[in-house]
């Protein structure tokens, strides 16, 4: 029921290509018509859930598919209809599925609930099947349109199916592929594209991180494995709004939290026993740097410039960015990115190692982080800024690994602590941000001297803050940890 596929849009500039190549291999050739169903308030959508009907070789099919256990699966469930085209998408038929029927009573709370036709895919679908190794997959090359009434998109992707066989092998047999015609993976599926498209809108919402359970009968390497699941899940739907130029500025913050939380991990969890590759954290690190440059200043437009108006400030406007903007949207088609979360993906779903290394060893290294934080509790303001930022990135990388971890713990203990780290890493946020602005204003007081008042009220702020980050240093310094010693 599971299916494991990995999907890839091609650049225009690869197509005639692309279809060259694709003309010389053993190929069957389907003209697929599909009919999207849901209710009229697209509950199915909002628990990512894709009902189609599709007439294949003049057979009409039933598919259901929900989001799966790890990235790039889904859970699908499919049979015949019969050659007659169905009047109605009727959902008795999963009564015989009970994980299914769950998902579906969990969604729309019946099984009789009428469902409306929602959006239709026309595709023209080349498929070529490889032998590769131990693995057999399935190559299917999709060109065609999904319609909602008068309005279109165009369909032009390449999918590789796991038919069967290990997922390393199936990452093995694209890369190849992704270096030769420029591809970057697309974690949408055609439903959600429809349904951007009947919403009259190319963005959707970015994806937030998503709830992470570890067992306490995990071992390190098992519950490095499900974080970077976890990661990846967070990452990937932002790195593809912002690979198809679909995107806004939380986008490029939640693949910025995704990175951090990522980093945070394999540095958490860094033993010589799990092999992780130093190379991931250097690349991880650049990918945040330069997603970074194009998220400071959307988050100074946005919190910025409204104190500097409410300060009643001349200039209520960032200065002109004076490096040339980083084009975020070809930082996930690199071929070397793609590569890279791949790999990932590839360790996540690996055969567990066996580990001597225990938890102990995770406890200590959040001890230390605590103990490094409340050393800067009584000299914060003393502290150069490189210092200051230190004690920045030590609070975020404590709170990323508590979370982590948070579910081997009692909640309420867990709660508290955490209730006094996130203000003090807002106000440390909220303090680097006041920084980053006086390195953009800085240089501009040449050209407008009215920058001075942005500079001067900056740098009062910057004063009152700090202070008040000493004090809430000093408070969280008095909270015991709650781990294991």
């Amino acid at each position: 029921m599971a299916e494991i596929e990995l999907k890839f849009q091609v650049p225009s500039h690869m197509h005639a290509q692309l279809q060259q190549d694709f003309v010389s291999l053993m190929l069957v050739r389907n003209h697929l018509w599909a009919r999207y169903f849901d209710t009229t308030e697209l509950q199915l959508r909002e628990h990512g859930i894709a009902l189609r009907q599709r007439l294949e070789n003049e057979i009409w099919l039933q598919t259901i598919k929900a989001p799966g256990k790890q990235p790039f699966e889904r859970l699908e469930v499919e049979f015949e209809l019969g050659k007659e085209q169905p009047e109605q998408c009727d959902l008795k038929h999963y009564k015989n599925y009970p994980e299914v029927s769950e998902l579906l009573k969990e969604a729309l709370g019946s099984l009789k609930i009428p469902l409306n036709l929602q959006f239709e895919t026309e595709v023209q679908r080349s498929i070529h099947v490889e032998n590769y190794k131990n693995s057999v997959i399935e190559i299917a090359f999709d060109q065609g349109e999904i319609r909602h009434g008068s309005e279109f998109i165009a369909i032009y992707e390449l999918e590789f199916e796991l038919k069967q066989g290990q997922l390393s092998e199936l990452i093995e047999f694209v890369q190849p592929w992704i270096q030769r015609y420029d591809l970057w993976l697309d974690s949408r599926s055609k439903s959600d594209r429809g349904y951007a498209l009947i919403e009259g809108s190319s963005i959707t919402p970015a994806q937030h991180q998503l709830p992470l359970v570890l067992s306490k009968d995990d071992n390190l390497h098992g519950m490095l494995q499900k974080i970077i699941r976890n990661t990846l899940q967070h990452l990937l739907p932002n790195a593809t709004a912002l690979s198809t130029e679909h995107y806004d500025s939380e986008h490029i913050h939640q693949a910025r939290v995704a990175i951090r939380r990522l980093r945070s991990a394999l540095r958490f969890f860094n033993v010589d026993e799990l092999e992780i590759p130093p190379i991931w954290v250097e690349q991880l690190t650049e990918l945040f740097q330069q997603l970074g440059a194009a998220r400071d200043r959307d988050a100074l437009a946005e919190s910025l410039l409204p104190q500097l108006e409410a300060a009643g400030s001349p200039i209520l406007s960032l200065p002109p960015a004076t490096e040339e903007n980083v084009h975020v949207e070809q930082l996930f088609r690199e071929p070397e990115t793609n590569y890279l979360i791949l790999d990932l993906l590839r360790y996540s779903e690996a055969e567990p190692k066996q580990v001597a290394t225990d938890i102990r060893m995770l406890y200590k290294r959040l001890g230390k982080l605590h103990q490094q934080i409340c050393a800067d509790a009584e000299q914060f303001c003393e502290l150069a800024i490189e210092d200051q930022h230190r004690t920045r990135k030590r609070v975020k990388r404590l709170r990323y690994n508590i979370e982590f971890l948070q579910n081997l713990f009692p909640a309420k203990q867990v709660k508290n602590y955490l209730k006094a780290l996130k203000p003090l890493q807002e106000s440390l946020g909220q303090y680097n941000d006041l920084h980053v602005a006086e390195s953009l204003y800085q240089p501009y007081v040449k050209r407008k001297p009215k920058a001075w008042f942005v500079l001067g009220w900056l740098h009062a702020e910057q004063q009152r803050l700090q202070k008040e980050i000493q004090a809430e240093l000093q408070q969280f310094a008095q909270v015991q940890p709650f781990w294991k010693k």
